[in-house]
Order: C-alpha cells, then sequence, then structure tokens
C-alpha cells in the first residue's frame, strides 16, 4: 500500500532512507519543506506488517524514488504514472526494473566519514554561506545553469537555507567567487552535493577540490554522496578520495 507521510512516521521515514542518496534526498527535502505544502509531497509504501519498502518525493513533480528489493514494483509504477510526476530520480537497477530504461545515468560516489581530508588551502579564502545570487551567476558562467531558471532556483535554496537544510561553500580569489559547492541535502547521517563548479578562468587551479573538502568538514560525520554525469567529474572526485557506490539513473515522463 502506498499512502501519504504522516508526521508520526517521520522518524521512521529518516530512519528508512539513511544511507542512500535518494533516501537523504527525500529525508532533506521533508525536512526543508515539511508535509502541509501542496507542491511538496512524501509517501511510504509499507507491505502487510507496516514495514516501509519504498519512499517517494515529488517537489513541483520531480520525484525521487528509494525502495529496497522487497518493494512492489508493479505498485510503484502504477503509482508514479498517476501521481503526475514529471521526473523521476533513483538507482539505475530500480529504473531498469520499472521502466526498462531512461534517459539519463551516471556514476555515484560517497565519502566516508572516516576518510581524512586535508583543509590546508595556500592562497585561497574560503567563504562560508555563499550569498544564492552570487551562487547562482557562477554557476551560469560555468554552463550549470541557465538565467531563465533563476527564479525556482533561488526560491528553493534560498528556503533550504533558511530551515538549515542547505549548506554552500565558495572560494574567492581576486575578490571574486571563483569557486562553489553546495550540499542541498542534508539529514543527521548524509548529505547530498550538487552545485559544484569553479569558473573557467580559475580551472585546474585546486579551487574546485578546496571548496569540496571545506564544505565536507562542514558535514563530518556524515556520509557525503555526489551524483555524477560524466567520467571527469568522476575523475575529479575519485582524486578527493570518494568512492564508487553505484549507479543513478532519471526518467522523463511528459
Amino acid at each position: 500500500m502506498i499512502r501519504l507521510v504522516t508526521e508520526e512516521e517521520i522518524p521512521s521515514l529518516e530512519r528508512f532512507c539513511e544511507g542512500s542518496p535518494f533516501g537523504c534526498k527525500i529525508a532533506g527535502l521533508q525536512r526543508a519543506y515539511g508535509l502541509s505544502l501542496p507542491f511538496a509531497r512524501f509517501w511510504v509504501q509499507t507491505h502487510e506488517q507496516g514495514e516501509i519498502t519504498a519512499a517517494v518525493s515529488s517537489l513541483d513533480g520531480a520525484a525521487v524514488l528509494h525502495l529496497k528489493s522487497t518493494a512492489d514494483r508493479d505498485e510503484l509504477k502504477e503509482f508514479l504514472s498517476a501521481a503526475g510526476c514529471r521526473t523521476l530520480l533513483c538507482e539505475e537497477s530500480a529504473a531498469h526494473a520499472l521502466y526498462g530504461a531512461s534517459n539519463r545515468a551516471g556514476e555515484m560516489f560517497v565519502c566516508s566519514p572516516a576518510i581524512e581530508q586535508s583543509m590546508t588551502e595556500n592562497g585561497v579564502k574560503l567563504l562560508d554561506e555563499v550569498p544564492v545570487r552570487e551562487l547562482f551567476s557562477l554557476l551560469c558562467e560555468c554552463g550549470e545553469q541557465k538565467a531563465e531558471q533563476f527564479e525556482p532556483f533561488y526560491l528553493d535554496v534560498s528556503h533550504r537555507v533558511r530551515h538549515g537544510a542547505c549548506l554552500t561553500q565558495g572560494a574567492i580569489f581576486s575578490d571574486r567567487l571563483a569557486a562553489c559547492a553546495m550540499a542541498g541535502s542534508i539529514t543527521e547521517t548524509d548529505a547530498v552535493l550538487s552545485a559544484v563548479a569553479a569558473h573557467p578562468d580559475f580551472r585546474r587551479s585546486g579551487l574546485g577540490g578546496a571548496v569540496v573538502r571545506a564544505l565536507l568538514l562542514r558535514l563530518l560525520p556524515r556520509a557525503v554522496y555526489v551524483l555524477c554525469e560524466n567520467e571527469r567529474a568522476g575523475l575529479f572526485y575519485r582524486s578527493l578520495a570518494f568512492s564508487s557506490a553505484g549507479r543513478w539513473a532519471e526518467l522523463d515522463f511528459w
């Protein structure tokens, strides 16, 4: 059975979501937005004994799925079609089991809290909490965002920051923001990185690694995940002591 999450079920949802980047995105979204807003919805699938077998979140139609091997996949597929989701993000194996293919996919990486990171960055001025407008501008300069995406990005990130559900990190060089990173999904045990970028003028200067390492330090002792879109990004995170954690996939429904 699939049903909306209730306030009483939040602790159970968070426990179910531990140890997964998709679970972290679901639980982190719930921490940021709560259960009462019409554009942010959360569901769980349970078996007859009441144990959670899958969790789904949707923010403006962008859905995330975390499931166990015991989940009823036929029920999930029927539900996701009926729920009006625009996209679905989940493990690649789950996407293929449900739909046979995906529109986008890539490798996932995780940095264990047990891995020691060097946080000394000579000549780099690190900035905790980057203004969202400056963060977005840098992402546009790096080709990671488009100008027309500003409003939804600003509203979402600003809301998460205000509610303690997001951390940003920047590197300043010559009085300008040269690199950035963000943990947009955070729980007690896990975090997911996004918006990691360095301005084209400062690439291969170590600034990207500097902001990621600084953010990792602030996120301790959480396990920190990142979803990579290409091999170049994977090599970057491997150089920072991240290790492979499987594969992600995203599907477009309409």
